[in-house]
C-alpha cells in the first residue's frame, strides 16, 4: 500500500486516513501479544482512539 488511504475503524465505524508504510499506527508502541488479541477481533485496522482503547483493556486483561 502506498499513501494514505481512507479506511473505516472496524471498532467504532469512524473513517480516519491509513498511511500505509508510512501510518501514524507505526509509531504506537503494540506489543506482540496486544496486536494478537487485536488481530483476533477486528478484520483490519482500527482508529487512533480505539487502538489505544484495545491497548489499555488488553494490559488490563479486559474485553472490548
Amino acid at each position: 500500500m502506498r499513501g494514505p488511504v481512507q479506511k473505516t475503524c472496524g471498532g467504532c465505524g469512524q473513517d480516519f486516513e491509513c498511511g500505509g508504510y508510512q501510518c501514524w499506527c507505526g509509531k504506537v508502541g503494540v506489543t506482540e501479544s496486544q496486536m494478537d488479541w487485536i488481530s483476533a477481533r477486528f478484520k483490519d485496522c482500527l482508529c487512533a482512539d480505539c487502538l489505544n482503547r484495545a491497548m489499555q483493556r488488553t494490559a488490563n486483561d479486559q474485553d472490548l
